[in-house]
């Protein structure tokens, strides 16, 4: 599958560090495409000396906002955000989401929750017709109820795996939570319900959150695979 290109990925996450205005009480997301934005964004800040209170999705995140010059904030202090500019696995013709690839779904999430407008940065490789093409759902659940979770969401027919990292290691999140990958039923793994089966699995004790973001995003900067960007909003 082609993917967006460094080069992009900088282009458009300095299209979404455009829209941060002086004030602005800024979400920084994570993955690729969203620390192009946190190091465009700290860019602004050094060059513009552009004053905008921010929080962070992720300890990577922190520590390359910190780098870029970005001083970072709580949400003990901050309860309301501008805007939050992320990533994301797929997106769908409504900006359904899902996400959590990075492994920082719930973050990501409460952070995003709070925030008057949600910018998604993505290679055109990750919009999809149905979300559930290419990736599966991922959850993050307390480590207690692992067995728990697992058999419920089994007996609705999702296909369960643990995330693990390369040398085979579980992978914890920063909350220190493990993590599933679910898919649902054969090939190709369209999710017929978004919304509904992330209320679902939300009900699951043991479950934290789920890597649905459904009706979330306000609009989507695409780097297009010839090189130029599509912007995507909500209708």
């Amino acid at each position: 599958m082609l993917a967006a290109t460094p080069d992009q990925l900088q282009h458009i996450g300095a299209l979404a560090a455009a829209l941060v205005n002086p004030g602005d009480r800024v979400g920084l997301g994570s993955g690729r495409a969203a620390l192009a934005f946190v190091r465009a964004l700290g860019k602004r800040v050094r060059e513009e000396n552009l004053r905008i209170t921010s929080v962070s999705t992720s300890l990577l995140t922190e520590k390359v906002a910190v780098e870029a010059g970005i001083t970072l904030s709580s949400l003990m202090q901050v309860d309301q955000l501008d805007i939050a500019v992320d990533g994301a696995d797929e997106v769908d013709p409504d900006l359904n989401l899902i996400k959590g690839g990075g492994g920082n779904l719930t973050r990501e999430k409460v952070v995003e929750s709070i925030a008057k407008k949600l910018v998604i940065v993505v290679g055109q490789e990750k919009i999809v017709e149905h979300l559930g093409t290419y990736f599966p759902v991922s959850v993050e659940v307390i480590e207690f109820a692992l067995p728990v979770v697992i058999r419920r969401i089994q007996a609705m027919g999702g296909i369960v795996e643990q995330r693990k990292n390369a040398d085979g290691s579980i992978f914890l999140t920063d909350n220190n939570n493990p993590y599933l990958h679910v898919r649902f039923g054969p090939p190709p793994h369209h999710l017929a319900n978004p919304a509904e089966l992330d209320r679902v699995l939300r009900l699951i004790p043991g479950v934290v959150e789920t890597g649905l973001f459904v009706g979330m995003a306000s609009e989507a900067i695409v780097a297009q695979f010839d090189g130029t960007v599509r912007i995507l909003k909500k209708i």
